[in-house]
Protein backbone atom coordinates (compact mmCIF):
# COMPACT_ATOMS: atom_id res chain seq x y z
CA UNK A 1 0.00 0.00 0.00
CA UNK A 2 1.11 3.52 -1.11
CA UNK A 3 2.30 5.39 2.11
CA UNK A 4 -0.17 8.46 0.22
CA UNK A 5 -3.44 8.22 -0.62
CA UNK A 6 -4.56 9.49 -4.26
CA UNK A 7 -7.40 11.25 -2.78
CA UNK A 8 -8.00 15.03 -1.65
CA UNK A 9 -10.54 15.87 -0.09
CA UNK A 10 -12.02 19.78 0.31
CA UNK A 11 -14.90 20.12 3.21
CA UNK A 12 -17.50 22.69 3.17
CA UNK A 13 -20.93 23.10 3.25
CA UNK A 14 -24.19 22.07 1.22
CA UNK A 15 -24.02 24.88 -0.47
CA UNK A 16 -20.72 25.38 -1.61
CA UNK A 17 -20.21 21.90 -2.66
CA UNK A 18 -23.79 22.37 -4.77
CA UNK A 19 -22.06 25.58 -6.00
CA UNK A 20 -18.68 23.98 -6.85
CA UNK A 21 -20.38 21.20 -8.93
CA UNK A 22 -22.29 23.67 -10.65
CA UNK A 23 -19.58 25.92 -11.62
CA UNK A 24 -15.91 24.94 -10.30
CA UNK A 25 -13.47 26.12 -7.21
CA UNK A 26 -13.62 29.64 -6.04
CA UNK A 27 -10.61 31.03 -4.72
CA UNK A 28 -11.19 33.03 -1.67
CA UNK A 29 -8.76 34.36 1.14
CA UNK A 30 -8.17 32.20 4.26
CA UNK A 31 -6.91 34.17 7.34
CA UNK A 32 -3.52 32.63 8.84
CA UNK A 33 -1.52 33.10 11.97
CA UNK A 34 1.81 31.79 12.41
CA UNK A 35 3.83 31.53 15.43
CA UNK A 36 7.55 31.20 16.53
CA UNK A 37 9.32 31.96 19.61
CA UNK A 38 8.47 35.34 20.42
CA UNK A 39 7.40 35.68 16.67
CA UNK A 40 4.35 36.07 15.20
CA UNK A 41 2.67 36.39 11.76
CA UNK A 42 -0.85 37.20 11.15
CA UNK A 43 -2.24 37.74 7.67
CA UNK A 44 -4.96 36.46 5.57
CA UNK A 45 -4.20 34.64 1.65
CA UNK A 46 -5.90 33.77 -1.65
CA UNK A 47 -6.10 30.18 -1.55
CA UNK A 48 -8.40 26.39 -2.24
CA UNK A 49 -7.36 24.05 0.34
CA UNK A 50 -7.69 19.87 0.25
CA UNK A 51 -6.92 17.45 3.04
CA UNK A 52 -4.45 14.41 1.99
CA UNK A 53 -6.54 11.81 3.58
CA UNK A 54 -7.39 7.88 3.77
CA UNK A 55 -10.93 6.94 3.89
CA UNK A 56 -10.26 5.72 7.26
CA UNK A 57 -8.22 8.66 8.29
CA UNK A 58 -11.88 10.80 7.59
CA UNK A 59 -13.83 10.32 10.68
CA UNK A 60 -11.54 12.18 12.96
CA UNK A 61 -11.25 15.39 10.39
CA UNK A 62 -14.51 15.67 9.03
CA UNK A 63 -16.91 17.88 10.22
CA UNK A 64 -14.05 20.42 11.34
CA UNK A 65 -14.78 22.53 8.03
CA UNK A 66 -18.02 21.35 6.60
CA UNK A 67 -19.98 18.10 6.78
CA UNK A 68 -20.07 18.10 2.99
CA UNK A 69 -17.09 17.24 0.67
CA UNK A 70 -15.67 16.38 -2.60
CA UNK A 71 -12.96 14.31 -3.01
CA UNK A 72 -10.49 14.85 -6.30
CA UNK A 73 -7.67 12.73 -7.55
CA UNK A 74 -4.18 13.44 -6.51
CA UNK A 75 -2.86 13.32 -10.31
CA UNK A 76 -5.38 16.29 -10.77
CA UNK A 77 -3.77 18.61 -7.80
CA UNK A 78 -0.40 18.44 -9.08
CA UNK A 79 -1.32 18.99 -12.44
CA UNK A 80 -3.44 22.41 -10.96
CA UNK A 81 -0.30 23.07 -9.25
CA UNK A 82 -1.54 22.15 -5.61
CA UNK A 83 1.44 22.04 -3.16
CA UNK A 84 1.66 20.30 0.32
CA UNK A 85 1.56 22.85 3.01
CA UNK A 86 4.61 22.95 5.16
CA UNK A 87 4.24 21.95 9.19
CA UNK A 88 6.32 24.31 11.40
CA UNK A 89 6.03 24.02 15.37
CA UNK A 90 6.17 27.33 17.19
CA UNK A 91 8.71 26.10 19.78
CA UNK A 92 10.85 25.73 16.85
CA UNK A 93 14.03 28.15 15.87
CA UNK A 94 13.10 27.47 12.76
CA UNK A 95 10.15 29.07 13.04
CA UNK A 96 10.88 31.93 14.78
CA UNK A 97 14.28 32.55 12.52
CA UNK A 98 12.22 32.11 9.53
CA UNK A 99 10.29 34.95 10.46
CA UNK A 100 12.67 36.84 11.62
CA UNK A 101 14.55 36.61 8.05
CA UNK A 102 11.45 37.97 6.11
CA UNK A 103 10.82 40.85 8.15
CA UNK A 104 14.92 42.12 8.05
CA UNK A 105 14.71 41.48 4.48
CA UNK A 106 11.64 43.66 3.86
CA UNK A 107 13.96 46.13 5.69
CA UNK A 108 16.45 45.50 3.64
CA UNK A 109 14.03 45.91 0.58
CA UNK A 110 12.48 49.49 2.46
CA UNK A 111 16.01 50.86 3.09
CA UNK A 112 17.80 49.92 -0.18
CA UNK A 113 18.85 52.53 -3.13
CA UNK A 114 17.59 49.60 -5.79
CA UNK A 115 16.51 50.84 -8.39
CA UNK A 116 15.93 47.74 -10.64
CA UNK A 117 13.37 45.87 -8.43
CA UNK A 118 15.69 43.38 -7.91
CA UNK A 119 15.46 43.60 -4.15
CA UNK A 120 11.67 43.56 -4.78
CA UNK A 121 10.76 40.76 -6.29
CA UNK A 122 13.63 38.37 -4.49
CA UNK A 123 11.80 39.67 -1.37
CA UNK A 124 8.22 38.81 -2.91
CA UNK A 125 9.45 35.30 -4.27
CA UNK A 126 10.65 34.51 -0.82
CA UNK A 127 7.57 35.32 1.21
CA UNK A 128 5.72 33.48 -1.41
CA UNK A 129 6.96 30.61 0.30
CA UNK A 130 4.84 31.88 3.66
CA UNK A 131 1.51 31.41 2.01
CA UNK A 132 2.38 27.36 2.21
CA UNK A 133 3.79 27.45 6.27
CA UNK A 134 1.45 26.19 8.80
CA UNK A 135 1.94 26.00 12.45
CA UNK A 136 1.76 22.17 13.42
CA UNK A 137 -0.19 22.97 16.00
CA UNK A 138 -2.31 26.16 17.55
CA UNK A 139 -5.80 27.48 18.28
CA UNK A 140 -7.84 26.56 15.78
CA UNK A 141 -10.47 29.81 15.13
CA UNK A 142 -13.94 29.57 13.24
CA UNK A 143 -16.28 32.28 12.91
CA UNK A 144 -19.84 31.19 14.78
CA UNK A 145 -17.71 28.28 16.53
CA UNK A 146 -15.91 28.04 19.97
CA UNK A 147 -11.99 28.14 19.77
CA UNK A 148 -10.08 24.62 19.79
CA UNK A 149 -7.35 25.01 21.58
CA UNK A 150 -3.95 22.89 20.80
CA UNK A 151 -5.73 21.73 17.49
CA UNK A 152 -3.28 19.76 15.72
CA UNK A 153 -3.45 21.22 12.01
CA UNK A 154 -0.63 18.58 10.70
CA UNK A 155 -3.39 15.74 10.90
CA UNK A 156 -5.11 17.42 8.22
CA UNK A 157 -2.45 17.03 5.70
CA UNK A 158 -3.08 20.37 3.89
CA UNK A 159 -2.52 20.74 -0.10
CA UNK A 160 -2.94 24.88 -0.95
CA UNK A 161 -4.11 26.06 -4.62
CA UNK A 162 -2.44 29.34 -4.15
CA UNK A 163 -3.45 31.59 -7.46
CA UNK A 164 -0.48 33.15 -9.04
CA UNK A 165 -0.05 37.14 -8.49
CA UNK A 166 -1.00 39.28 -11.15
CA UNK A 167 -2.19 42.25 -11.63
CA UNK A 168 -4.10 43.75 -8.43
CA UNK A 169 -3.82 40.54 -6.62
CA UNK A 170 -2.49 40.80 -3.53
CA UNK A 171 -0.50 37.91 -1.95
CA UNK A 172 -1.43 38.25 1.61
CA UNK A 173 -3.28 40.36 3.48
CA UNK A 174 -2.61 42.45 6.72
CA UNK A 175 -4.56 40.54 9.11
CA UNK A 176 -6.10 44.49 10.63
CA UNK A 177 -7.24 44.79 7.04
CA UNK A 178 -9.45 41.68 6.84
CA UNK A 179 -10.95 41.21 10.63
CA UNK A 180 -14.75 41.68 9.64
CA UNK A 181 -16.91 39.83 7.17
CA UNK A 182 -17.46 42.68 5.61
CA UNK A 183 -13.46 43.38 4.96
CA UNK A 184 -13.44 39.30 3.80
CA UNK A 185 -16.52 40.43 1.66
CA UNK A 186 -14.73 43.10 -0.36
CA UNK A 187 -11.29 41.47 -0.88
CA UNK A 188 -13.16 38.42 -1.76
CA UNK A 189 -14.50 40.37 -4.69
CA UNK A 190 -11.65 40.88 -5.78
CA UNK A 191 -10.46 37.04 -6.40
CA UNK A 192 -13.92 36.20 -7.34
CA UNK A 193 -13.15 35.92 -11.05
CA UNK A 194 -10.36 33.05 -10.24
CA UNK A 195 -11.09 29.51 -10.59
CA UNK A 196 -9.48 25.83 -10.01
CA UNK A 197 -10.80 23.92 -12.45
CA UNK A 198 -11.98 20.09 -13.16
CA UNK A 199 -13.38 17.85 -15.11
CA UNK A 200 -16.09 15.65 -13.92
CA UNK A 201 -13.57 12.78 -14.28
CA UNK A 202 -11.06 14.28 -11.63
CA UNK A 203 -13.72 13.50 -9.33
CA UNK A 204 -13.44 10.25 -6.84
CA UNK A 205 -15.55 10.80 -4.07
CA UNK A 206 -18.84 12.85 -2.88
CA UNK A 207 -19.62 13.12 0.69
CA UNK A 208 -22.82 14.32 1.97
CA UNK A 209 -24.11 14.23 5.83
CA UNK A 210 -27.03 11.83 6.03
CA UNK A 211 -28.52 9.30 3.88
CA UNK A 212 -31.48 11.99 2.78
CA UNK A 213 -29.13 14.15 1.34
CA UNK A 214 -28.19 11.86 -1.54
CA UNK A 215 -31.07 11.76 -3.82
CA UNK A 216 -30.81 15.51 -3.45
CA UNK A 217 -27.27 15.36 -4.80
CA UNK A 218 -28.00 12.69 -7.79
CA UNK A 219 -31.20 15.42 -8.50
CA UNK A 220 -28.64 18.75 -8.57
CA UNK A 221 -26.00 16.53 -10.38
CA UNK A 222 -28.81 15.50 -13.39
CA UNK A 223 -29.53 19.43 -13.20
CA UNK A 224 -25.85 20.43 -14.42
CA UNK A 225 -26.82 19.19 -17.47
CA UNK A 226 -23.74 21.08 -19.72
CA UNK A 227 -21.00 19.57 -17.22
CA UNK A 228 -22.38 15.48 -16.03
CA UNK A 229 -23.07 12.97 -18.83
CA UNK A 230 -25.50 10.58 -17.52
CA UNK A 231 -22.53 7.90 -17.29
CA UNK A 232 -20.48 9.76 -15.08
CA UNK A 233 -23.39 10.78 -12.40
CA UNK A 234 -23.81 6.40 -12.58
CA UNK A 235 -20.30 6.23 -11.26
CA UNK A 236 -20.50 9.43 -8.85
CA UNK A 237 -23.66 7.96 -7.79
CA UNK A 238 -22.28 5.25 -6.35
CA UNK A 239 -19.45 7.08 -4.68
CA UNK A 240 -21.55 9.10 -2.35
CA UNK A 241 -20.45 8.88 1.18
CA UNK A 242 -22.30 10.21 4.21
CA UNK A 243 -20.99 12.13 7.04
CA UNK A 244 -22.97 9.47 9.21
CA UNK A 245 -21.64 6.51 7.57
CA UNK A 246 -17.74 7.73 7.80
CA UNK A 247 -18.52 8.73 11.67
CA UNK A 248 -20.04 5.01 12.21
CA UNK A 249 -18.93 2.32 9.74
CA UNK A 250 -15.43 3.20 8.32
Amino acid sequence: MALYPDILFHFTTKQSLYAILSDTFKVSYARERILGGNKTKEFAVPMVSFADLRLTELKGNIGTYGKFGIGMTKEWAINRGLNPVMYASKESLFTENFIKGIEDFFNLVVNSNDTTGRFETAYNNTINTLRYIKNYKGDLIRRGKSTKPNYVFANEKEWRYVPPIVGDILSFIPIDEIKTSQQKSYYNQKVAHLRLHFQPDDIKYLIVEKDSDINSLISHLRQVKNRFSPDTIDRLSSRILTYEQIENDI
